[in-house]
């Protein structure tokens, strides 16, 4: 494990999505591209089918009049999910990756504000589309999911009949190919206007900044950019993806589609380390795991790689065949960094936004830095807007990759730029091989009165590590001091309420002064999260 840099890996340079397929088909041909579960027999598709099927769907949308128009998506990952976006986006439509655990009544204020004129939906939600067809008259056309192969069939007829609209539709790499919203109600739903260039940039880039190695399982939901392009980068490297369709089989999935890779995010990683200990726990088998990753650490540091010998049990849970976990959408503690990596399986942080296509920075296989989210893409540049003593500031990004704006909203797309620099809102620094790092997000900073800067998500992520027994942590400021609210682990750490308050004075002699923990709040159930697993970090502030 060389751990320095070296030159990008050979990727195939595309302008949009369509060209994107177009190689795809043309280089990997009969190989498969997606391997998926239908009526519990299990499929495969080619690279050459899937460009096949995309040029039929596609030509059955334009021939029912979706010209210029947008397309709006919502169901589990799915092969026919897959199928819609590409036919919506290579004929020259928006699409509309809607999130399926949105409310109905939020849904439908999202069609209203895009304009979406067609939806496809999977059966699992049929109630939603019958929902919109009562409560809105935004769609002119409801397609069910089941129905897009009857479609197809009709597609590849009226190709043969010589309506080659869709097959020779040249795309305009610079208009909106997708318009993605990053919340769920229209007070302060954004929709960001991503172009063909910008997706097809950024899978370019990710591909070149890593080597996927086998199968690729595809987890993250696809409505989320993360989720999307992660399969796109699956594709342009011409490795095999397995569709999980529910999280409730991820782990029997992992046993039958035995993946390589997997992109997820940290609190699946968390989840996924704290089991293995968990369950070497309850077998008796702790104090031996620990031996073996000791033994294991100092061969490696020697140059013998045993790690997937002496841990085959632990390997066999993701399948057996798994090498490497890519985290992002979230702080990702180095601890389970270094843990998973001492079991080998390389986990590599990256960081994104929505706004970006999504991915700015991510570590590469053989050059990372744990508690780093990488190196920037080739695809963007970064730069840290007023940068304190420490080199914390605005990180703010500039590329091919930057949206084109918020969807109807002129006001929120200039607040969000300075000059040709989009504003991520997060804070971060650059160390001098231009690593990146994160600190937190510049609205959770806490500015005491003394003048000093507190990073929550710094400290956070610090009483995770040092206090085993804490799950989750939000750290808020109230009346000038810095307060810890928890949930704690109190089915495996009984006794964990009275300790807190003294293990916080131990933990506060390891930070600096002013960052020292003022109060705890210990918490009876989990915090609420966002559909993207994340904290709502205000949601007891703001009293919902």
């Amino acid at each position: 494990m060389r751990n320095k840099n070296y030159p990008y890996y050979k990727t195939e340079h595309v302008s949009n999505l369509k060209e994107m397929v177009d190689y795809v088909a043309a280089e990997y041909g009969d190989k498969p591209a997606f391997t998926f579960e239908r009526n519990k027999a299990t499929v495969s598709v080619s690279c050459r089918q899937f460009k096949s099927d995309i040029q039929a769907l596609g030509t059955a949308f334009t021939n029912i009049g979706m010209s210029d128009s947008k397309i709006a998506v919502i169901g589990e990952n799915s092969y026919e999910w897959i199928l819609t976006y590409f036919a919506t986006v290579n004929g020259g439509n928006v699409i509309v990756p809607l999130d399926k655990e949105l409310p109905s009544s939020d849904i439908r204020n999202l069609i209203e504000e895009s304009g979406a004129e067609m939806l496809v939906y999977s059966c699992e939600y049929s109630d939603v589309a019958e929902y919109l067809q009562e409560k809105s008259g935004a769609i002119a056309h409801y397609v069910d999911m089941q129905d897009l192969f009857e479609l197809i069939k009709v597609g590849k007829g009226q190709i043969e009949d010589g309506k080659n609209t869709f097959v020779e539709h040249v795309v305009d790499n610079y208009k909106v190919a997708a318009l993605l919203y990053t919340s769920g109600t229209t007070g302060n739903a954004k929709g960001v206007m991503l172009s063909h260039y910008g997706l097809a940039r950024n899978a370019v880039a990710a591909a070149q900044h890593l080597e996927l190695i086998g199968s690729n399982m595809v987890v993250l939901p696809l409505h989320h950019a993360f989720g999307f392009m992660s399969m796109c980068v699956t594709l342009l490297k011409g490795s095999e993806a397995y569709i999980n369709a529910s999280l409730k089989k991820i782990l029997s999935d992992f046993k039958e589609f035995k993946p390589h890779n997997i992109s997820l995010v940290p609190l699946f990683i968390e989840t996924f380390y704290n089991k293995i200990w968990e369950g070497a726990k309850k077998e008796g088998k702790e104090n031996l795991l620990k031996k073996l990753q000791s033994i294991s650490n100092t061969l490696m540091r020697m140059g013998i790689d045993v790690r997937r010998v002496l841990f085959k049990s632990v390997l066999r849970a993701f399948g057996g065949n798994i090498k490497m976990l890519v985290s992002g959408g979230a702080p990702l503690d180095p601890k389970y960094v270094e843990g998973l990596r001492s079991f080998g399986i390389m986990v590599l942080n990256g960081y994104g936004i929505t706004e970006c296509s999504p991915i700015v920075s991510v570590n590469r296989d053989e050059y990372f830095r744990d508690g780093s989210v990488g190196p920037v893409l080739p695809c963007c540049e970064v730069k840290i807007l007023k940068p304190d003593e420490n080199g914390n500031g605005e990180i703010c990004v500039k590329g091919d990759t930057v949206m084109l704006g918020y969807y109807n909203n002129e006001s929120a797309t200039k607040e969000a730029f300075d000059g040709d620099w989009f504003k991520t809102g997060d804070i971060g620094r650059l160390d001098s091989d231009g690593f990146l790092y994160i600190s937190g997000r510049e609205k959770n900073l806490i500015i005491l009165s003394n003048g000093k800067n507190v990073y929550p998500e710094e400290l956070e992520l610090a009483l995770l590590n040092q206090i085993p027994y804490i799950k989750e942590a939000v750290v808020y400021a109230e009346d000038n001091i810095v307060v810890a609210e928890v949930f704690l682990d109190t089915e495996n750490e009984h006794d964990c309420a009275s300790r807190i308050n003294n293990d916080i004075i131990l933990f506060n002699k390891t930070q600096a002064a002013y960052k020292n923990i003022g109060r705890t709040v210990i918490r009876e159930t989990n915090f609420p999260k966002t559909t993207t697993k994340k904290i709502k970090r205000n949601y007891n502030q703001e009293g919902k």
